[in-house]
């Protein structure tokens, strides 16, 4: 992988992990509050890095189901981030947000490509 992929990986891995400190310096939130930005960035992550080796992990089926899953959740934050800036007045939490939501869509493509049917990277697996 070339260091500007390992450079977005990690502008996509930043909003959540600086969810999580802040949800754990001020002690608030439940388990989902807490580390579900950052499982769903993880796994994000995780599909983009394997597509941009070419590698297969786990199995088509898989990361088929979580691009639909991430699209849905990412596309959920993106409108409730609009919803913040335009009714709520709350700029700093909706911009992060919508920030958040639209950093995903390179990897989300990626993610589509590499659990796409006709890719040949799951007909080569050991």
């Amino acid at each position: 992988m070339r260091l500007t992929q390992w450079m977005y990986t990690l502008v996509l891995l930043l909003p959540a992990i600086l969810r999580l400190a802040e949800k754990l310096l001020s002690h608030t939130g439940g388990f989902a509050s807490r580390y579900g930005p950052l499982m769903a960035m993880g796994l994000l992550a995780i599909g983009y890095i394997a597509a941009t080796r070419n590698s297969p992990v786990i199995n088509r089926v898989f990361w088929r189901g979580s691009f639909w899953l991430l699209s849905a959740l990412l596309s959920l934050v993106g409108v409730y981030g609009l919803s913040l800036l335009a009714f709520a007045g709350n700029v700093t939490a909706g911009a992060a947000l919508l920030v958040a939501a639209v950093i995903a869509v390179p990897a989300l493509s990626s993610l589509y490509r590499y659990s796409s049917v006709s890719s040949s990277i799951w007909e080569n697996k050991p």
